[in-house]
């Protein structure tokens, strides 16, 4: 079930630095690059001479030069030149709309006249590049499993007291099986409201004096000391927007202070299929306190954190083979309604599109 007329990340904008970048977006080979003048364009990874990868090649001030005979294309994928000729062949490259935006290198891969429509990408990822929130990036380049597998785990945040035990994981994550409707935070209770195409629950636990140790860590690092032994609230809220995009905002402080004196860290999630079956894993990690000397630890900790999802993800992903999790019979816990609701929401977007082409 993959959908193409929406917005997917296509890469961090870094990645872009050293040259063509070769990705596999939604089956389709692509090569990315950034021309001199600091134009981002995406064609097919194909040149239509001898169908050489042109990500094989080199950037060439406006364009993309392959890297077999020398031909050069321009960032809507026509032919510029090729050596030794006094013409170019009348043909071009398939070409697909790109934009930057919120940190990230975004890709459109369905109908180009749609790709004008930018509400797919969600604002709730605005603090990508905030100036308020610093940070790093991370991702993993063709996890073996389906966005849709990724995004049932983002959701079911009662893996992390067995699969993330030593950051995440607590006994507080059990209050995601309390759902209830609701837009306000309830302590030892899950709150959610489903949209059109979003989804976003709360989770708010004071007075801990165990839970994750990460939220403890944010506690110390934001009050400069190296342990804080107090008691802890949390309060967790997570923004998923179809078809594959999710924000932790996760607000920890001192037990019994107010939210707005609170450390924050939002944890971003962007998920862009490369097949069925296999995906591109984008991570981008914020807080809003400390300096330039909590990046390097904070940023390997959560690297550390998302390396627990993927023999689980990938693993799981073996099990079913090509085959959609939901179609086969597997027992229900207290939570799994909202992961449920997410693939409805996606299965009618994918419908739509269907629909759309057969009339067009």
């Amino acid at each position: 079930m993959l959908i193409y007329n929406t917005w997917y990340v296509a890469a961090e904008p870094q990645e872009l630095n050293g040259g063509p970048l070769a990705r596999t977006v939604l089956n389709t080979p692509v090569v990315l690059f950034r021309t001199d003048s600091g134009q981002i364009a995406a064609l097919e990874d194909r040149c239509p001479h001898r169908f050489v990868p042109l990500s094989l090649g080199r950037v060439a001030g406006e364009n993309i030069q392959c890297g077999y005979h020398g031909a050069q294309f321009d960032t809507r994928g026509n032919f510029h030149l090729v050596p030794g000729q006094s013409s170019v062949p009348n043909t071009c490259i398939k070409r697909f709309p790109t934009l930057q935006k919120h940190g990230y290198v975004w890709i459109w891969m369905g109908e180009p006249e749609l790709s004008s429509d930018v509400s797919s990408i969600p604002e709730f990822l605005y603090r990508g590049d905030h100036p308020d929130w610093d940070g790093g990036y991370g991702h993993f380049e063709s996890i073996q499993a389906s966005y849709s597998l990724i995004n049932d785990n983002l959701f079911d945040i009662t893996h992390a007291e067995y699969v993330h035990p030593g950051s995440f994981g607590g006994e507080e994550m059990r209050f995601y099986r309390q759902l209830h409707e609701g837009h306000d935070f309830v302590d030892q209770k899950t709150t959610y409201s489903i949209g059109e195409r979003s989804i976003t629950f709360r989770v708010r636990s004071l007075n801990m004096d165990a839970g994750g140790p990460f939220y403890r860590w944010m506690v110390s690092t934001s009050m400069g000391v190296e342990h804080y032994a107090g008691k802890v609230d949390l309060d967790m809220q997570v923004d998923w927007g179809a078809p594959s995009y999710t924000s932790f905002l996760l607000n920890a402080r001192p037990s019994g202070k107010a939210p707005a004196d609170g450390a924050q860290v939002c944890n971003m999630h962007a998920v862009t299929p490369e097949t069925a079956t296999s995906s591109h894993y984008f991570f981008r990690s914020v807080k809003n306190y400390g300096g330039e000397e909590l990046a390097g630890p904070f940023m390997e900790g959560v690297r550390a954190i998302f390396d627990q999802d993927q023999p689980i993800l990938e693993a799981q992903q073996r099990n079913i083979g090509d085959e959609e999790v939901l179609t086969r019979k597997s027992v229900a816990f207290a939570g799994d309604m909202l992961y449920r609701r997410a693939r409805v929401i996606n299965a009618q977007l994918a419908e739509l599109e269907k629909n759309l082409a057969l009339t067009s």
